[in-house]
């Protein structure tokens, strides 16, 4: 510490002046949709057959603010994971996603699908508007799912477009951005929440995608032994489908020989 520095209370609590917040309580409140999804167990590990619910709030936390635009993807990613897993968990280790480059659109379908643009298996297509086309990669089926046209306001899209031109004057900028706003929560209380997803975002199977390029694409090792199966006889005392039971000590000797002999 500096000299006649004095010491920092507040270090890991919250100041006072500082709001806690993530998502609208009117917006919490509401029935939204949520997600069963699947991962793998670790680094290198095989798929966990744990699963995992996401809600809005995480994806609200995920992309720093909720907005129109990411519960619209929600709400078409919702119509498509009905069309092409029912009630199976999406899994997260095994799919490829298009999207619009979008922040919004961008960030839902990686958050939900598990698809990286540095992997190859999130890629770009503007043409898809606000949708969203999923591949699985272990069996190559492929799904597609698209709004509704005119289900969101023209004149918020006219708005978005003004505010994104940059030709407003300052005083004009201040003002159409809180209109904007008012007119998107607007619509998000008083069209989209009360429909369901599969009202205005059409789910469909493919015969064929034709994907757009990668932007990049390197290997995406914490897959690779997705379906290398458990140990037979041995399990690791680390496994968390043992938590409830008892892990004798002829198990933790075994491994610990197998710790001791390193790589084979």
């Amino acid at each position: 510490m500096a000299p006649n520095e004095t010491p920092r209370a507040d270090i890991g609590a919250t100041p006072p002046n500082r709001l806690m917040w993530s998502i609208a309580e009117w917006l919490d409140d509401a029935p939204l949709p949520t997600f069963e999804v699947l991962d793998t167990r670790s680094a290198q590990g095989r798929l966990d057959t744990r699963v995992k619910t996401v809600k809005v709030a995480d994806l609200v936390l995920a992309h720093g603010h909720a907005c129109d635009g990411l519960l619209r993807g929600v709400w078409a990613m919702r119509a498509l994971a009905d069309v092409a897993f029912g009630d199976t968990p999406i899994d997260r280790s095994d799919l490829l996603v298009v999207s619009k480059n979008s922040p919004c659109l961008g960030d839902v379908a990686a958050y939900l699908t598990g698809g990286r643009a540095r992997f190859g298996t999130h890629r770009l297509d503007d043409t898809l508007g606000v949708g969203f086309q999923l591949q699985q990669l272990s069996t190559g089926r492929a799904w597609e799912v698209r709004e509704e046209p005119g289900f969101f306001p023209a004149t918020i899209i006219a708005w978005e477009a003004a505010l994104l031109r940059g030709e407003l004057s300052e005083s004009d900028m201040r003002e159409l951005l809180a209109v904007h706003e008012a007119a998107q929560w607007d619509w998000v209380r008083d069209v989209l929440l009360p429909s369901a997803p599969s009202d205005h975002y059409r789910a469909r199977k493919l015969d064929y995608l034709k994907l757009p390029a990668p932007l990049h694409e390197a290997r995406r090792t914490d897959t690779v032994n997705r379906l290398v199966p458990p140990p037979i006889g041995l399990p690791s005392p680390d496994d968390p489908t043992l938590e409830n039971e008892p892990i004798n000590q002829s198990t933790l000797e075994l491994w610990q020989q197998r710790y001791d002999a390193g790589p084979s």
